[in-house]
């Protein structure tokens, strides 16, 4: 989906699959305007290059902002596997937008990659709210790290010291998880934990930590990330009471369960 300035962008299709936008609906401001992608196909990219070229012919300046950046699992290349990540930020660079901003990036490498770009760290932004909401001062709160790449990118981001960061042994040629370990010690025998990550799909790993946190004495735990996929649904999550809550955003989920907050970016 396209949005301009918050309203969505509506566009028809031909019998041939062409796409019809009418100029006369766009949300056009004086000044500075901004799109919002809310990318669900590469049909979005056609459209907002159709209306980035539109706005420009109007000489109207435009900012973009990216919930989510497509492609940022394609960072790199691999055997013959295209660098799609690459591209596409290319692609943006040339729509000459003032600015670019994008929530939590998956990947290091599309920041380096775009230009005037500005990165919004909403999993920090989640987790610190959170941590002001369950800290009753009864129980300690201890921030769980999933990864070391977690822990690097996080503990620069939210300065708190109660932390746990948990080291995975992976099956490279199956994708599955062999072993997992906490590293770290905790004060008492209950306490609550907040998971922090980027981004989650069928939430696998999040569900081991959170068995391992279990047998630590953790009573209550949440997960935090900035992206979830609808996937979550497929995945243990949302059908055990391992994890109390998920909080995340809308960056590109479409769906609602008791147990996920979700906070609107979109």
């Amino acid at each position: 989906m396209i949005f301009l300035n918050d309203k969505e962008i509506e566009v028809k299709k031909f019998p041939n699959g062409e796409s019809l936008i009418n100029s006369q609906e766009l949300n056009i401001k004086e000044w500075v305007n901004t799109i919002k992608l809310k990318f669900e196909s590469d049909n979005d990219i056609t459209h907002l290059i159709f209306l980035k070229d539109h706005l420009d012919e109007l000489n109207i300046k435009c900012n973009l902002i990216i919930p989510y950046m497509p492609y940022s699992r394609m960072d790199r290349t691999e055997g013959f596997t295209v660098f799609t990540l690459k591209h596409l930020c290319r692609l943006i660079n040339n729509l000459n937008f003032e600015e670019v901003s994008i929530y939590e990036p998956h990947s290091d490498v599309c920041v380096a990659l775009l230009d005037r770009v500005k990165v919004i760290n909403m999993s920090a932004i989640l987790a610190k709210n959170l941590l002001e909401k369950v800290d009753d001062k009864k129980d300690s709160v201890y921030l769980v790290y999933p990864d070391a790449g977690a822990a690097k990118r996080y503990g620069k981001q939210i300065q708190y010291e109660k932390i746990l960061t948990a080291n995975k042994e992976r099956d490279f040629k199956t994708g599955f998880i062999n072993k997992l370990e906490i590293n770290g010690t905790v004060e008492s025998k209950k306490f609550k934990a907040i998971i922090v990550d980027d981004l989650c799909s069928k939430g696998g790993t999040f569900i081991l930590t959170a068995k391992k946190l279990k047998e630590m004495g953790a009573t209550e735990i949440y997960l935090v990330v900035t992206h979830c996929e609808d996937t979550i649904f497929d995945g243990e999550i949302l059908k055990t009471d391992l994890i109390t809550k998920v909080f995340t955003t809308s960056s590109i989920l479409s769906k609602e369960h008791e147990k996920l907050e979700i906070s609107s970016i979109v």
